[in-house]
C-alpha cells in the first residue's frame, strides 16, 4: 500500500487539517486574482479610454498566463518540490500584482496585460501543485466534502472580492484591487514557506538527499509509523512516455479529441460570461459600480450549481446529468442577455445562468479523469483541461469584438451561449460510445458461452 493511500485512510491529524485549510486559502486567493479583472473592468475601460477589443486582451491576459503555468512551470514541481513550487507561483502572482498599478492611459493597457499574463502564470502553477498536495493530505471520510470546498473556492474567492474590495474601487481606483491583491499573494507566499508541507509522494521519490527525514517528521506529526527506507521509487520518465502513447491510438484517442473540443467549445461560453457579463450590464447602465454586484451574483449562482451538481451526480451518471445543465445553461445564458442590463433582473437572470454554466466544469472534472487507465490518467486529464484554456483566451477577445462590431447584449450572449450545445452534443456522444463498447465485451462473453 502507497503511503497516500494509508494515510487517506486514517483519522485527520493536526498537520493535515491545517494543510487543507491553507490549500484552500490559496484557491481563494487564486478567485479573487481571477475576478479582479472582470469587476474592474468597467473602471479600466472608462480610465484608459480603451475600445472592447482592447479591453477583451487584458480580460484573456490571466487566461494565457495559466495556460503557460500549467503547461511550462507546473512540471518543474517535480524537480523542485511541490512546496517550493507553491513559494513560487505565490511570489509569481505578488510580482503580476505589483506590476498593475504602475500601467495607465499615456502608456496603455500594455503593462496591464503583462500583469495579467504574469499573474495568470502564478495561478496555473499554483492549482497544479495545490489540488495534488491537497489530495494526499485529505483523508477518505472527509474527501467529497473537502473536494466540493475546493471546486467552489474560485467563485468564493470572486464572491469576497466582488463585495469587499469591489465597492472600493469607484473611490480608490481601479488599482486599489492590484494592492490588495499584491499584500494578499506576499502573504500567501509567506504561509506557503512557513506552513505548507511537502508533497508525501515527492518525498517518498526521494528526489533529495534529505527526503527521508523530512518524511519521517512529517508521518510522526501526523501520528504515522516512521519508514527505515525509502519506498521502492517507480519510473516517472517511462510512466510519462508510456502514457502519450496510450492516449495517442486507440479508442482514447477519440475520446480524447472528443472531449477537447467539447471543453474548448465550453470554455469560449464559460469565459464570455464570466469576463463580459458585469461589464456590458455596467457599461449599459453607466455605472461601473454595478460590475462588482455582478460578479457576486455570477460567484453565488457558481457555488450553489457546483454543490446542486455534486448531491445529484452521486445518483445520476454524471455523463448524462452534464449534457441535461448544459442545455439548460444554453437557455439561460441566453435568456440573460435577451432580458438586458436592467436591474434587479440582470442580477437575478446571471445567478441562474451562472448556477448551469457552473456546473459544466463540475461535470467535466468528474468524466474525464475517468476515461484514462490509472497510469495515463494526469496526462490525458492535463491535456484536455490545458487544451480548453485555448477556449478561454478567445473567448473575451472575440467578444470585444463582437461589441465592438455593434452586436447588442441579447444578440451577443446567445450566439457565445451556442458552444455549449456543442460540449453537450459531445458528453452525450461519448456517452453513447462507452455504452456501445461496454456491451460489445458482454456479447461476446454470451456467444462464447453458448453451446
Amino acid at each position: 500500500m502507497r503511503i497516500t493511500e494509508h494515510i487517506a485512510g486514517s483519522r485527520m491529524s493536526g498537520l493535515q487539517i491545517r494543510t487543507v485549510i491553507i490549500a484552500i486559502g490559496l484557491v481563494v486567493l487564486d478567485g479573487y486574482d481571477v475576478a479582479l479583472a472582470s469587476f474592474a473592468a468597467p473602471y479600466i475601460e472608462q480610465d484608459f479610454g480603451v475600445s472592447k477589443t482592447a479591453l477583451g486582451l487584458v480580460l484573456s491576459g490571466a487566461l494565457i498566463g495559466m495556460l503557460i503555468g500549467s503547461i511550462v512551470v507546473a512540471p518543474f514541481a517535480d524537480r523542485i518540490g511541490r512546496r517550493n513550487m507553491g513559494v513560487l507561483a505565490t511570489s509569481t502572482i505578488a510580482l503580476g500584482m505589483l506590476i498593475g498599478p504602475f500601467a495607465n492611459a499615456e502608456i496603455g493597457t500594455g503593462l496591464l496585460v503583462v500583469s495579467r499574463i504574469v499573474t495568470g502564470v502564478g495561478i496555473g502553477a499554483l492549482v497544479s501543485v495545490i489540488g495534488v498536495i491537497l489530495a494526499e493530505y485529505t483523508g477518505r471520510r472527509v474527501y467529497a466534502l473537502v473536494m466540493a470546498i475546493y471546486a467552489a473556492a474560485i467563485n468564493i474567492g470572486g464572491f469576497l472580492g466582488s463585495l469587499i474590495v469591489g465597492p472600493m474601487l469607484g473611490t480608490n481606483g481601479w488599482q486599489f484591487g492590484w494592492w490588495v491583491g499584491f499584500v494578499l499573494s506576499v502573504f500567501a507566499a509567506v504561509a506557503t514557506f512557513f506552513l505548507l508541507p511537502e508533497s508525501l509522494a515527492w518525498l517518498a521519490e526521494g528526489r533529495r538527499a534529505d527526503s527521508l527525514p523530512r518524511l519521517n517528521v512529517l508521518l510522526r506529526r501526523m501520528g504515522q509509523p516512521t519508514l527505515a527506507a525509502l519506498p521502492e521509487s517507480e519510473d516517472e520518465v517511462v510512466k510519462q512516455t508510456g502514457a502519450i502513447r496510450t492516449i495517442a491510438r486507440g479508442p482514447l484517442l477519440w475520446q480524447t479529441l472528443l472531449m477537447v473540443v467539447s471543453y474548448v467549445a465550453f470554455m469560449v461560453s464559460f469565459y464570455f460570461m464570466t469576463t463580459w457579463s458585469p461589464a456590458t450590464v455596467a457599461g449599459a447602465n453607466q455605472n461601473p459600480a454595478l460590475a462588482p454586484q455582478l460578479v457576486m451574483a455570477f460567484s453565488l449562482g457558481g457555488i450553489l450549481g457546483n454543490v446542486v451538481f455534486g448531491v445529484i451526480g452521486n445518483r445520476v451518471n454524471v455523463r448524462i446529468l452534464t449534457p441535461v445543465f448544459l442545455v439548460l445553461a444554453t437557455a439561460a445564458l441566453s435568456f440573460f442577455g435577451l432580458n438586458g442590463p436592467a436591474l434587479p433582473g440582470a442580477w437575478w437572470a446571471l445567478f441562474v445562468a451562472s448556477f448551469f454554466v457552473s456546473t459544466g466544469t463540475a461535470g467535466f472534472y468528474a468524466i474525464v479523469p475517468t476515461l484514462y487507465p490509472t497510469l495515463a490518467r494526469s496526462t490525458g486529464y492535463g491535456i484536455v483541461i490545458g487544451m480548453g484554456r485555448f477556449g478561454g483566451i478567445m473567448a473575451p477577445i472575440l467578444g470585444g469584438m463582437a461589441f465592438d462590431a455593434g452586436w447588442g447584449m441579447g444578440t451577443a450572449f446567445t450566439v457565445f451561449a451556442l458552444p455549449m450545445l456543442v460540449a453537450a452534443a459531445g458528453v452525450l456522444i461519448l456517452h453513447l460510445g462507452l455504452k456501445r463498447s461496454s456491451r460489445r465485451p458482454a456479447a461476446a462473453e454470451r456467444l462464447i458461452a453458448a453451446p
